[in-house]
């Protein structure tokens, strides 16, 4: 497959119940409940993803070399993924649905 386009991610992202697209600080986020949960890469960016998952799944993907701590959430369980192959795409679903369900209440996020 190849790696996909950020109308593929937005498409994604906002196919989730009440979400919504907004540009804060010229940014792209994807909110529910008035709460973001996926910051994703403008379009004039490479392709990639901010999300908030379980401290488990951060450790496990950590050692990804296209994975990184974001500036200031990092601290709070958001994990970034450079958007470049099959493997991280698929990093990066699994991990806008496990943001989603956290922000949107859908789980109780685990003790970071």
């Amino acid at each position: 497959m190849a790696v996909p386009t950020h109308q593929a991610l937005y498409k994604l992202c906002q196919g989730f119940p009440h979400a919504i697209i907004d540009h804060p600080w010229g940014d792209t986020v994807f909110k529910v409940k008035h709460k973001i949960f996926v910051f994703a890469s403008n379009l004039d960016r490479p392709l990639s993803v901010t999300v908030k998952i379980p401290r488990e799944l951060r450790e496990l993907w950590s050692a990804n070399a296209n994975t990184y701590t974001p500036a200031y959430v990092g601290r709070f369980g958001w994990i970034g993924i450079h958007i470049v192959d099959d493997e991280t795409w698929t990093m990066a679903q699994v991990g806008i649905q496990q943001s989603y369900d956290l922000v949107s209440g859908k789980s109780r996020p685990s003790k970071a």
